[in-house]
């Protein structure tokens, strides 16, 4: 069995502010990608589970696939290039199943889809072959998922007041 939480990380990049990211039996989800496949820049991606998805409607579709229902499984962005903080840029997509007392990453790869309809998403990946199935208990992956819903409340939060900021002009 995994491990998998959601712990605060600092970002790669000096731009953006620390986050929320997967550890996966105290590894960086990201980083364990680029170590198994060296000079594709995984590292550095971030959840999409972060209120950085910009667009409402990719953020739907993250959160309705995150946890599919019991016996189901979905194909779910897990990971996004912070640049765009959208799908248009490099997505990591997981095949997620629920088995109702886990849940299984079955396959983890780059999505390809090319259409731009959010819910098309994960019609196209290249699955990665060096990647092992990952299986999480259920009710540590709620666990992992209720502080991914903390925080985003916070950064929603703190998003709103900086911008009722600038709107003032303050």
């Amino acid at each position: 069995m995994n491990s998998i939480k959601g712990i605060l990380d600092k970002s790669d990049y000096e731009i953006y502010d620390d986050y929320l990211n997967f550890q996966v039996d105290a590894y960086w989800l990201d980083e364990n990608l680029e170590e198994l496949y060296p000079g594709n820049m995984y590292k550095g991606t971030v959840p999409t589970l972060l209120f950085w998805m910009e667009i409402e409607k990719e953020r739907e579709v993250v959160w309705n696939r995150i946890l599919p229902d019991k016996g189901q499984k979905v194909i779910c962005p897990i990971l996004m290039c912070p640049d765009d903080s959208d799908f248009s840029c490099m997505l990591i997509d997981a095949e997620i199943e629920n088995t109702g007392t886990t849940v299984r990453w079955n396959k983890i790869g780059l999505d390809r889809t090319e259409e731009f309809e959010p819910q098309k998403i994960g019609s196209t990946v290249e699955w990665f072959d060096k990647m092992e199935p990952l299986e999480f208990e259920l009710a540590e992956y709620e666990q992992m998922l209720g502080e991914f819903k903390k925080h985003f409340e916070i950064d929603k939060l703190k998003w709103e007041v900086r911008n009722r900021e600038f709107q003032e002009g303050k």
